[in-house]
């Protein structure tokens, strides 16, 4: 049998119910008079509740083993993440399901499918919120993709920028009399403060997009930098890119046990297969705004020996 199949049926269908549901539910909030964020906020936690409750714990306490076998998928196999579930559903996961349980694995099946789509749903709602608030404030739902621009942050993308210009059109209006040479009048002075104002939103933004495992990975990569190979701004830069991370044990385990610290430790070694080649393609993108040389070409070396 196909597992797969079932697989990705039940994948894109959650997806798409997902899709309807915030869509819905922000038009709904809106003629509320809701704040964003208060509705962002709402709509994460739904979706979090809802697959960590229904569908998380109960795999992890019905099909412990097979669950934990899924989620290591990548461990057991290399290549596309279709191709890596398809193998994985048909051998490792369904034996140790055969041996746990003797329920209906296609029903299990699908509720991976299920429990993988809302998570993969809630994470990039919860990432791409500064760009849906734009489609919230100005009703534009033909930019309501729901996915991850490919190979770019969202706030790089045509969308974003366009959104931007009509919700702050002095933007753009300072970018043709910049083009144009034309002199500044009485009001520049504060025009300018707006404008500093939002270059700042947008690189806060562009910070926030970083998830902790590409963080650990720049520390390791800073930690292998000759001395005094990166400069005192871009050290400043990488300081806040770093910034702060969610796992806060190695203030209280032995350093052993603690995994960013594992991560940081070995860097891009810590990951196989094609794990390997989605960090450092992820940690690329999202560090070309920041045009820190030093670290932008152990990335790009790191990715030439990767793909050898």
């Amino acid at each position: 049998m196909n597992y797969f199949k079932t697989y990705n049926h039940f994948y894109i269908k959650s997806y798409a119910i997902a899709k309807r549901m915030v869509i819905n539910e922000m038009k709904k909030e809106k003629l509320k008079k809701r704040p964003f964020t208060t509705v962002h906020n709402k709509i994460c936690k739904f979706l979090y509740d809802y697959y960590s409750i229904k569908y998380t714990e109960d795999l992890k306490t019905r099909q412990h083993q097979s669950f934990k076998l899924f989620c290591d998928r990548h461990l057991y196999y290399d290549g596309d993440n279709d191709v890596v579930i398809t193998l994985v559903l048909e051998d490792e996961v369904l034996n140790a399901f055969n041996k746990e349980d003797k329920s209906s694995y296609v029903k299990f099946v699908s509720d991976l499918a299920i429990e993988s789509s809302l998570k993969e749903a809630q994470r990039h709602f919860k990432n791409y919120k500064d760009y849906y608030e734009l489609i919230y404030d100005l009703d534009m739902y033909d930019n309501f993709y729901f996915e991850d621009f490919e190979s770019i942050t969202f706030t790089s993308s045509n969308e974003y920028k366009s959104m931007i210009d009509i919700k702050h059109p002095y933007l753009k209006q300072e970018r043709e009399a910049s083009l144009n040479s034309s002199t500044m009048d009485v009001e520049k002075g504060s025009t300018l403060l707006e404008e500093v104002s939002e270059k700042h939103n947008i690189y806060l933004n562009l910070i926030n997009n970083f998830e902790d495992d590409e963080k650990y990975l720049l520390i390791n990569i800073f930690n292998s930098l000759p001395p005094d190979s990166l400069k005192r701004t871009d050290f400043l830069k990488l300081i806040r890119i770093v910034g702060t991370f969610q796992d806060l044990t190695i203030f209280y385990k032995n350093p052993k046990s603690v995994t960013p610290y594992a991560k940081v430790s070995k860097g891009i070694d810590y990951y196989s297969g094609k794990r390997k080649l989605d960090i450092i393609d992820r940690t690329l993108v999202k560090m070309e705004p920041f045009q820190i040389d030093a670290i932008n070409h152990q990335l790009s070396k790191m990715k030439s020996q990767v793909n050898k």
